[in-house]
C-alpha cells in the first residue's frame, strides 16, 4: 500500500474517533478543569484478517424509519450522534442505544432489527466500517 494511502486511512481513522470522542465529551461530561478531555467510548481488538479498507458515513434515520434485515461482512463500529435507535444482532434480545452510546459488531453480524426508536424525531449515527478488500460493508438477506 502506499504511503499516502496509510497516512490517508490513519488520518480518516483519528478524525472519526476524535469527533465521537468530542461528541461524548460535550454530550456526557462535565465541565473540565483542564484543556483537554478524553473519554474511551469502544475498545476492541479487530479479529484475524486483512482490515485496510475503513469508511465512515453519518447515517440519518427519519421518524419511525428501519432498515430490512441485513448482513455485515466487515467490522462496524456505530456511535449515536442524535435520538435513539433499536437493533437486534443474531436473533438476540432487541438493544435500545440512546445519545453517546456505541456498539461493535464483528464480521458476519446478522443485523435482524436497525430501526429509529421514535416515532417523532430522527436519528444519526456515526458508522464506521473497517474490513477486507473486496468484502461487503451491507448484505440485504431475505
Amino acid at each position: 500500500m502506499r504511503r499516502e494511502a496509510r497516512c490517508s486511512i490513519r488520518a480518516i481513522v483519528f478524525a472519526v474517533l476524535s469527533l465521537a470522542a468530542a461528541t461524548v465529551t460535550l454530550a456526557q461530561q462535565p465541565a473540565s478543569t483542564g484543556p483537554i478531555t478524553r473519554t474511551e467510548i469502544l475498545k476492541q481488538v479487530l479479529p484475524h484478517g486483512d482490515f485496510r479498507n475503513v469508511q465512515a458515513l453519518v447515517i440519518e434515520l427519519s421518524p419511525g424509519a428501519g432498515a430490512p434485515i441485513h448482513r455485515h461482512d466487515v467490522a462496524v463500529v456505530a456511535y449515536v450522534l442524535e435520538g435513539a435507535v433499536e437493533n437486534q444482532f443474531d436473533g438476540g434480545p432487541l438493544q435500545t442505544h440512546k445519545l453517546g452510546d456505541s456498539w461493535w459488531e464483528a464480521p458476519g453480524t446478522v443485523h435482524n432489527v436497525a430501526r429509529n426508536a421514535s416515532k417523532t424525531a430522527r436519528a444519526r449515527l456515526l458508522v464506521v466500517y473497517i474490513g477486507e478488500e473486496g468484502k461487503a460493508s451491507s448484505v440485504p438477506l431475505k
